[in-house]
């Protein structure tokens, strides 16, 4: 038996999987980004510019990490 879908319902999905997944490779590009500029700024001795760099990497951590644990909840909840 086929089930029956909206074009709404699946519209909605395909533009919210897309700005997931934009979100989800911006945050964890970040991340290395900050982590990479940090350990470069720490080999010069540049020890508030690694700070900084670190500050970012540990902010897009968290927002990755918040998206992720997010996601898993909504479809967790969607039954």
């Amino acid at each position: 038996m086929l089930a029956a879908v909206e074009a709404g319902d699946l519209l909605e999905v395909i533009w919210v999987s897309l700005v997931a997944g934009v979100v989800v490779s911006i945050s964890y590009s970040c991340v290395v980004l900050g982590t990479a500029r940090s350990a470069d700024a720490r080999r010069r001795g540049h020890g508030s510019t690694a700070v900084l760099w670190g500050g970012m990497a540990v902010i897009a951590f968290a927002a990755f990490a918040g998206t992720l644990v997010f996601g898993v909840h909504i479809m967790l909840s969607k039954g």
